[in-house]
Formats: structure tokens, C-alpha cells, sequence
């Protein structure tokens, strides 16, 4: 799939989310919730590893989709409250990226690798 909009990297990370198994959805963008809330929201399944007594835990994650080419913008393209979400993410734990393709969901996979003590 050749990707030139914002609306094929949101399929493409809905692609990706499915194939990890995670429970997912995009938030629908009528003016509820807490501003820059990122386009997609994940529990993602992790078995913990046997050092970490082996049960199984959800990880949160959060994917803001933009358009390929946004890159050399400021933040990537991203609002101030979109920065402040991904922040607020990962200030607690979880894990958030600014997605424009494949790439940025490999960086994704790397960070869930490494949080679980393997390298990809």
C-alpha cells in the first residue's frame, strides 16, 4: 500500500495494532475529552517475562497519525496538546509515538522489545 495520506498511516497503524493483538479505537472527534488526545489508543498485550513473575499485563500505547512528509515541522507536525498527551504518556509509563509509516511503528516495536529485555 503506497503511502501518501493521513488517512493511509491511520490504516496502516490499525493494520499494525490488529496484528499485535491489541485492543484499540480511534477516538471520535466531536469535542469530548481532554484536547490532543492522539488518533489511536492501545492496550497492548505483554506476557510478562519470568523475572517479572509471568502474568500476563496490558501496555499502554498511543500512536499520533500525521502525514508522510511532516517530519522537519516543529514537533513533527503535532499541536501543543498532542505534544503534552504523548508526554503525559510516557511520563507514566506507557509508550506514544508521532507515526507517519512503517518506520516510526518499527520504532514503536523496538521500544516494546527493549522495555521487555530484547533487541529487535
Amino acid at each position: 500500500m503506497k503511502i501518501e495520506t493521513e488517512n493511509h498511516v491511520k490504516d496502516l497503524v490499525r493494520q499494525w495494532c490488529d496484528k499485535q493483538g491489541a485492543f484499540h479505537f480511534a477516538v471520535v472527534q466531536n469535542g469530548l475529552g481532554v484536547h490532543g488526545v492522539h488518533d489511536r489508543l492501545m492496550a497492548l498485550p505483554l506476557t510478562i517475562t519470568p523475572a517479572m513473575v509471568g502474568k500476563r499485563v496490558a501496555l499502554f500505547c498511543s500512536v499520533e497519525s500525521k502525514r508522510p512528509g511532516r517530519r522537519g515541522e516543529k514537533d513533527r507536525g503535532m499541536s501543543k496538546h498532542q505534544v503534552l498527551f504523548w508526554e503525559g504518556v510516557t511520563d507514566a509509563g506507557g509508550l506514544s509515538v508521532c507515526c507517519d509509516g512503517m518506520e516510526d511503528l518499527g520504532r514503536l516495536e523496538a521500544q516494546i522489545a527493549a522495555l521487555m529485555g530484547f533487541e529487535l
